[in-house]
């Protein structure tokens, strides 16, 4: 008789001691996550990867599928249910949220199938959050559960949002409910605003710039310039406070620029008609989620995913149906009452800017300024066009803003985007890193600044594999730069919301000599230091920070985890790309031994800068020279 062959896939829900009951023998342990994994491997457990199962091609498939169902209540028999104002509800979840979320799910689910019919258990064990995917891929085995724990789960795809700040020389991260932040911003802003003058009069008759979800700290010299012009200054954060600081509310009072109170343009009467509304599509969301053509909706390969991903969007939809509808009312009121001409934005993702750019009429010009740098390879082109934002989104503003000729040549050839949409501005926000004067150490003592991007899930291909080669790059970095004499080792981490850099942080936690920041003002980071060392876990992402530190004439290293680059050509210059640690040992020490080798580096950063940025020390200028013609 053939001993019974036993599935054990193990998850961070699950209390970790429960895989010690059963025997290893005829048992296969599998780790779901990267939490699960170290845990497995600090108890010396023999295991497997959960991810080992999902092939990259297949990964490719996923994410294109995910990219089709975007506008998935486009196929709904009762689409006009949905809408209000010519707005579908249901279209307001940010794109690129849905995306990560529903590809993550996928590559749960088929990955669950594809080492379900490697094992051919003869039963499984698994955690409660992960019987859903189990039932669907199989029905013949017997299913044995844990219990999940999943109270602790936090992003934008939960009801808590994450603070971050410093203690010492080490981040620390805190979770707060969405409506107490909410709460706690209003209340901060009324006062400061109120004593400030700082909101928008409602009843004013001038001409309106319009910037949304801007950080005001950073477009300083932008706003400075824009307030210039014959037209208002007005600002529309509703996720960050535009007054975040104390410096963000001098440079709104001094340059003259008013914040729009969306609650301002919610009256009596609007409240009567949104409580009729917000019924309406109550009702109708909830007839929705007992709607059987979801199950073709959401279906790949003859397997209907609904049942995974209907919990959350349930949740979702639910909690912001109130704060979505608020805002559709709120801004058509806010564009038909003001005098709005122009609306700038960073992204056209965001729930704000999605509703915006829905409820704009046509006589308003919308503008979509880049924001990150990525189009420092032309070799990596159509590796990157794939993740980009206009290739999975498309491009609503009227027009976009480029940096540079590096990025409109690299629009040009790919996008679909007219060339009279495409305009070269130079990037406003770097008109203040050539007024810094980047200071050369005198001292013995060189700092090395090390900014780390984090592992996103816009790809599917951000595995436990990649975490764990992170890892080790980042450990072998750290080790050949503590032999050298007299280096002060900084950590810069990405300062957004990511699952990564709570690993990131853990990691560096361990590690002594180093100072490690995380919502630190990297300017001054940058121009203390005397090279740059950035690890990038996919091609596909940006990190603008690069381009800070090359602005600020420091040699800069990228080291790439993505195998990718082993099929291009790497840059030598103005950015040395790395994907080897062999290399980066070689490199490293001729930087910082070798004084005339250092030098070439910087005297050929200038040449390449001019075509990644154009106007530089004048964009501001030429941005308002632009918008004020068209």
């Amino acid at each position: 008789m053939k001993a019974k062959k036993s599935l054990v896939i193990l998850d961070s829900s699950i209390q970790f001691d429960e895989f010690k009951k059963f025997s290893m023998e005829n048992t296969t342990f599998v780790a779901a996550d990267y939490e699960t994994h170290k845990k497995l491997v600090d108890s010396n457990t023999k295991h497997e990867l959960l991810d080992n199962y999902l092939q990259k091609k297949e990964r490719h498939e996923l994410y294109d599928f995910v990219l089709s169902k975007y506008t998935w209540y486009e196929n709904l028999s009762r689409k006009p249910d949905f809408e209000f104002n010519n707005i579908n509800i249901l279209s307001l979840m940010s794109s690129l949220e849905f995306h990560e979320f529903v590809l993550t799910v996928l590559i749960k689910l088929f990955s669950i199938k594809n080492i379900i019919s490697n094992k051919s258990p003869n039963e499984i064990f698994v955690s409660t959050k992960f019987l859903k995917y189990v039932k669907l891929v199989q029905d013949k085995n017997k299913i044995h559960t844990f219990d999940s724990n999943l109270n602790n789960e936090k992003s934008f795809l939960t009801n808590k949002i994450e603070l971050r700040f410093n203690i010492l020389s080490k981040p620390c991260t805190f979770y707060i409910s969405k409506k107490n932040y909410s709460s706690l911003k209003k209340i901060y802003e009324n006062f400061f605003c109120k004593i400030n003058n700082l909101w928008l009069d409602k009843k004013t008759s001038k001409e309106i710039i319009l910037l949304v979800e801007f950080n005001t700290s950073a477009y300083e010299e932008m706003i400075r310039t824009l307030s210039k012009s014959k037209k208002q200054v007005v600002v529309l954060n509703r996720r960050r406070s535009a007054i975040w600081n104390k410096n963000s509310i001098g440079i709104l009072k001094s340059n003259n620029v008013k914040i729009l109170d969306p609650e301002k343009f919610f009256d009596l009467h609007t409240d009567q008609e949104f409580a009729l509304e917000h019924k309406r599509l109550n009702e109708n969301l909830h007839e929705l989620w007992k709607s059987k053509e979801l199950f073709s909706i959401f279906s790949m390969k003859e397997i209907s995913f609904w049942p995974l991903i209907k919990d959350r969007l349930k949740k979702i939809y639910d909690y912001r149906l109130d704060d979505y509808l608020k805002f559709i009312f709120q801004s058509r009121n806010f564009l038909t009452q003001l005098n709005i001409k122009k609306i700038i934005c960073l992204g056209e993702s965001g729930e704000t800017e999605n509703v915006l750019l829905q409820s704009v009429e046509n006589d308003v010009d919308s503008i979509l300024l880049q924001h990150s740098f990525l189009r420092y390879n032309p070799e990596l082109k159509k590796l990157q066009w794939k993740y980009e934002d206009q290739n999975m989104l498309g491009l609503t503003c009227k027009k976009f803003f480029l940096w540079g000729n590096s990025d409109l040549n690299y629009f040009l050839e790919n996008s679909k985007i007219q060339k009279d949409q495409l305009i070269i501005s130079g990037s406003p926000r770097h008109d203040q890193f050539l007024q810094i004067k980047s200071s050369t150490n005198s001292h013995t003592t060189k700092n090395i600044l090390i900014t780390l991007s984090p592992i996103s899930e816009r790809s599917g291909l951000g595995d436990t594999n990649l975490i764990i080669k992170y890892n080790y790059f980042l450990e072998k970095i750290l080790k050949i730069l503590n032999e050298f004499n007299d280096l002060k080792i900084t950590v810069k981490l990405h300062p957004g919301e990511n699952p990564h850099n709570s690993i990131l942080i853990d990691f560096l936690k361990n590690q002594s000599n180093i100072t490690v920041f995380q919502i630190e003002n990297p300017n001054e980071l940058i121009k203390k230091s005397d090279l740059m060392i950035n690890i990038s876990p996919e091609l596909y992402d940006s990190s603008t920070i690069m381009l800070e530190g090359l602005l600020l004439r420091k040699p800069v290293i990228q080291l790439s985890l993505d195998d990718e680059l082993s099929k291009v050509e790497p840059l030598k210059s103005p950015i040395i790309q790395i994907s080897e640690i062999e290399h980066f040992e070689q490199v490293i020490s001729k930087i910082i031994n070798d004084e005339i080798y250092r030098k070439e580096i910087i005297e050929q950063i200038s040449n390449k800068l001019n075509d990644y940025l154009s106007f530089q020390g004048n964009s501001n200028a030429k941005f308002l020279e632009i918008i004020e013609k068209i």
